[in-house]
């Protein structure tokens, strides 16, 4: 097997992304409009603040994705990629599409804009004919030597999800079960899955912390933990203070996490 250069693997990736990634103008918009069911008239009548759409369309390299972002306020504006569904590098693109989105508007979660893409994708390839699995189907399989066989003539795809408190651990380097010798206090990252909120807290164990949340809120997980003084939690809620929701919770977006994470990784440095 050849070996990968991450470098060029980087740039082709690039290359790609700005090659499949528009800003649409309002008379696209208006274009989409037209052939919608709905979704896209809510927003442009302001019944809705925004909408996530898909559709599906067949060429000479094969299925075509179009999934678009629309925005309502204070203009009407949105975002579309163009993926081709055998593409092995569509699960990346994709997610930096949300990335992107989520960077551009702060009203979007990119872990939920992926897996709303994701859904809507499925639903109309299983409209078209294809029979569909997900990476959740795929994984209760591992380390068997399972064959599938598609109910469909069409065949089998594959719809990759992402669990966001895997992606968020995973974005903070599994800090949450990195072990420290001695007596500690730390400053903890939790995340509530079901509403993407965030927790903002200090314990000297924060695993046993998560443990009696779940009792009221199962859905509460921890993402990272780094050991540091009380004072750091207080900076942390006087700079987020303005995306207080109740108590330690904060609404917080991509942008502010990375920002907390180059925070503590330079407190933690000193």
């Amino acid at each position: 097997m050849e070996d990968i250069n991450p470098i060029a693997y980087a740039d082709e990736i690039e290359e790609k992304f700005y090659k499949s990634c528009f800003r649409l103008s309002s008379e696209d918009i208006m274009a989409f409009d037209a052939v919608d069911n709905g979704p896209i008239n809510n927003v442009i009548a302001g019944l809705d603040r925004h909408c996530f759409g898909v559709n599906l369309q067949k060429n000479a390299k094969g299925l075509i994705a179009g999934m678009f972002y629309i925005d309502g306020k204070p203009t009407l504006k949105g975002d579309i990629i163009e993926l081709r569904l055998a593409d092995p590098h569509n699960y990346e693109l994709l997610l930096r599409f949300c990335l992107l989105l989520a960077d551009d508007y702060l009203q979007v979660d990119p872990i939920n804009a992926f897996n709303t893409f994701q859904k809507k994708l499925r639903t109309f390839l299983e409209k078209d004919g294809y029979f569909t699995i997900t990476n959740k189907d795929v994984e209760q399989f591992e380390g068997q030597e399972a064959v599938m066989f598609a109910p469909m003539n069409k065949g089998i795809l594959k719809i990759d999800f992402i669990d966001k408190v895997t992606f968020y651990r995973d974005f903070f380097q599994n800090r949450h079960r990195k072990k420290f010798a001695g007596e500690a206090e730390f400053v903890y990252l939790m995340i509530n899955a079901e509403t993407s909120l965030f927790k903002i807290g200090t314990s000297k164990d924060p695993g046993y912390r998560e443990r009696t949340l779940h009792s009221k809120e199962p859905s509460v997980h921890l993402v990272a933990k780094w050991p540091c003084s009380k004072t750091v939690e207080k900076e942390l809620h006087r700079l987020y203070k303005s995306k207080r929701t109740r108590g330690e919770w904060f609404s917080l977006n991509f942008k502010d996490l990375t920002e907390i994470e180059k925070h503590m990784n330079k407190i933690i440095a000193k």
